[in-house]
């Protein structure tokens, strides 16, 4: 193995390399440095500098040099005592979800991979908490903040192009959070319908003569009324993997069984999973809180086209949080399905802000009651399925 060493200004390591070899993956230098996959990447990712360098299904082409963690070297009486940092609850197991200030962005990355083919997406989105009221519900400003690439590349396809054109009519998009973080509906609706108004005007006018009205008209439907932007909304993979509620309270194990929906098909099938989800009781090497959901497929599939087939399926999703404000710094997911086709779906989300967020006291009133999510338009306008 070819391992070398970057130093900070004081001469100290601050990463190790591993210098990629043609026939190098992923998966088989994992392998070959003992590590796991997601370790590798997480690592990898979360401090390279450029976002052409963030390893996804496979090393970038033009990648030579991947970043691994230093190794400490402590004396004897160091490694004594060392004591790990045990996570903090708030009243009995609970993770709090704080009243925070300050805006974060977010790489986030998305790859769909079938017998076939394999697709991603990446794009930037800034995450705002505006305000919580008395009940402890939060209203959350999302906003994209870059260009959608697919497979690394800027979109160039008129149809991927007005795909993205009508996408962008939702930011910035303000959700109403539950006391757990989960995102449970929208509140500004109106402005967005406003903003489909004026872009459908302009994207007629910019493509005229082409076949694109059914296309428009089936985006109507879905902007027509709150309900059915909410329906298309509910398996925005970003918003479902972020917002899914962890900040919630674990048993005295610091885990409990549950189940983890997942969109991971078309047709806006709901895949249900029963999974473990717990919290490790110390913070990891680098000081970060990290939760863990894990499980298979159930065998009965709610209103799923797979019902009559026979499939297995994984779950897997992780997030590790800043200890201080309980703010995600980075989250994963992995989702397959495996029987007459395969599929599987990752997300990875990677906090690019190096800045300490203040509290804030600010209170509003803005929602009582808490509705059911239903089903995105994102899969039809991006194409991942």
């Amino acid at each position: 193995m070819i391992i070398g060493e970057i130093l900070d200004k004081f001469g100290v390591v601050k990463y190790l390399t591993y210098k990629i070899q043609k026939e190098d993956t992923p998966v088989s230098v994992a392998d070959k440095l003992g590590i796991t996959l997601e370790e590798l990447r997480y690592y990898h990712n979360f401090n390279c500098i450029e976002d052409c360098d963030v390893i996804n299904a496979d090393f970038p082409s033009h990648l030579e040099l991947l970043l691994l963690k230093p190794t400490k070297q402590e004396s004897d009486n160091e490694q004594e005592n060392l004591q790990p940092t045990k996570v903090t609850f708030d009243n009995g197991f609970k993770i709090p979800f704080h009243n925070v200030r300050g805006k974060n962005s977010y790489m986030v990355l998305q790859t769909i991979e079938n017998d076939k083919h394999i697709q991603t997406i990446k794009y930037k989105v800034s995450v705002e908490r505006i305000t919580k009221d008395k009940n402890g519900y939060s209203l959350f400003e999302i906003d994209r903040i870059s260009k959608v690439y697919l497979n690394n590349a800027q979109i160039e396809a008129l149809t991927d192009i007005i795909a993205e054109e009508v996408s962008n009519v939702l930011y910035p998009l303000l959700i109403v959070v539950n006391p757990e973080g989960k995102w449970i509906d929208i509140h500004n609706f109106s402005a967005i319908r406003e903003r489909w108004i004026a872009k459908r005007k302009r994207i007629i006018e910019k493509n005229e003569g082409l076949a694109i009205h059914k296309y428009l008209d089936t985006i109507d439907s879905i902007l027509n009324e709150e309900e059915s932007l909410l329906h298309s909304l509910s398996d925005d993979w970003f918003l479902n993997v972020f917002f899914s509620g962890i900040h919630t309270t674990y048993t005295s194990d610091l885990s409990f069984i549950t189940e983890a929906d997942f969109a991971i098909t078309p047709k806006n099938d709901f895949i249900s999973f029963k999974v473990t989800q717990k919290i490790d009781e110390y913070l990891n090497d680098i000081n970060m809180v990290v939760i863990e959901k894990k499980g298979t497929l159930l065998s009965t599939l709610k209103k799923s086209a797979l019902e009559k087939n026979t499939f297995s399926g994984n779950y897997h999703s992780i997030y590790h949080l800043n200890p201080n404000t309980y703010n995600i710094e980075g989250a994963s997911l992995e989702c397959d399905i495996i029987g007459d086709f395969t599929k599987k779906a990752t997300v990875k989300i990677y906090n690019l802000n190096d800045k300490k967020i203040t509290a804030s006291a600010q209170n509003h009133d803005f929602f009582i009651g808490e509705t059911v999510k239903k089903e995105s338009f994102f899969k039809d306008l991006f194409k991942l399925h």
